[in-house]
């Protein structure tokens, strides 16, 4: 794919990596640097998958605004606080966010989408979704139709929300959850992995499924195996 857009990508972590694999492999951006905090760049070489790295602080001095959009390539760290926080400070200085979208994702025609989306492979966003700023969809995961995703959300893979939901800012949501049709999730909740959630929830709530429990038997009984 033709490169037509300068990117640096604000982070040093596992998230930046991988966002460095789909902007590169995936996307017009041309990857040409990283910045972050002074106090991870100074535990660097300087150096990041052989691009340079700098300080936040240098950022403009180094990658002007004219001429670089930014990404920033965080986790869900503190609720997604920490990548607000640096989203936030990196929109004070004047940057434009750049967003990926898998080539393999289908994403209606008629959606809305914010800047510094994190969007991956095999997403199926369907017709009327609103999405806000900042927000992180891995892989797999079912947007129903005239759903709205507020600002700063991390979807693990494999969500499934039904239509007519609304999420708040700053939620997470873990692998395998599903959530009811015009269900109505609050700021700042965590939905953890399997849960099957059918009703609105209220600000900042934690919700888990039951953790699986080993049988009383081996499974070298009930296959007939020899035990080792």
């Amino acid at each position: 794919m033709e490169k037509k857009e300068k990117l640096v990508i604000i982070g040093l972590g596992e998230t930046a990596d991988l966002a460095t694999d789909y902007f590169q492999s995936d996307s017009e951006y041309e990857v040409c640097g990283y910045a972050a905090d002074a106090k991870y760049v100074d535990n660097t070489t300087g150096m990041l998958n052989g691009l340079p790295v700098v300080r936040v602080e240098d950022l403009q001095e180094k990658y002007p605004l004219s001429e670089y959009k930014v990404f920033v390539a965080m986790g869900y760290g503190h609720l997604n606080h920490d990548r607000t926080n640096m989203y936030n400070r990196i929109k004070t200085m004047g940057y434009k966010f750049a967003s990926y979208i898998s080539s393999r994702a289908f994403i209606a025609n008629n959606v809305k989408l914010g800047d510094n989306c994190f969007i991956l492979e095999n997403n199926v966003i369907q017709r009327n979704v609103s999405i806000g700023n900042n927000v992180y969809l891995w892989s797999g995961n079912h947007i129903g139709h005239r759903t709205k995703i507020a600002n700063n959300v991390f979807f693990s893979s494999h969500v499934a929300i039904s239509g007519f939901c609304s999420i708040g800012d700053n939620c997470f949501l873990g692998i395998n959850c599903c959530v009811g049709d015009g269900v109505n999730i609050a700021e700042g909740c965590f939905i953890g992995g399997g849960v099957v959630l059918m009703h609105d929830t209220v600000k900042g709530e934690l919700y888990r499924a039951p953790r699986a429990e080993a049988e009383r038997l081996k499974t070298c009984v009930i296959f007939g195996l020899e035990e080792a």
